[in-house]
């Protein structure tokens, strides 16, 4: 049996693999003085972070809606790890965002539990990331506990 998950539960983080990319360069002393040269290109993860936006529900606990399926999670995403800091032999440049934001949602709930004919989402309920990684949902209400 798990609680509920709930209004501003969140979700556990999650990391996509090869979503930031980068250039490198490296500099080249050359007759007429130093050139920065291509040296390539690389990538690193983006982290996901979020919690469960319930605007309404029809049924509250402690006053906090309760999650169903379907419902959204508001999410924030930065490169992780960082790309790597400049130095004065290698410059890195990225070459796509390093940090956004979107909307995941909550696809499993409670085989039992239903609120106006979805399954109610429960604390372990997978979630789709805007990045379109899978996560679970952290925490919620433990008061009223569902099947799984």
């Amino acid at each position: 049996m798990a609680g509920v998950a709930i209004n501003g539960s969140e979700i556990n983080e999650s990391v996509k693999s090869g979503h930031v990319t980068y250039d490198i360069q490296r500099r080249r002393d050359t007759d007429e003085g130093p050139k920065w040269v291509d040296a390539g290109s690389g990538s690193t993860g983006a982290k996901i972070t979020g919690s469960v936006s319930v605007s309404s529900s029809r049924l509250k606990i402690e006053g906090e809606n309760v999650a169903t399926v379907g419902d959204k999670t508001n999410e924030t995403w930065e490169a992780y790890p960082p790309i790597p800091s400049s130095t004065s032999s290698r410059r890195y440049t990225a070459t796509s965002p390093t940090r956004g934001s979107g909307q995941g949602k909550i696809t499993s709930g409670s085989t039992r539990g239903k609120l106006g004919g979805k399954a109610i989402a429960l604390i372990g309920s997978r979630v789709e990331t805007c990045l379109g990684t899978i996560t679970t949902i952290k925490d919620g209400n433990e008061k009223v506990k569902f099947e799984s």
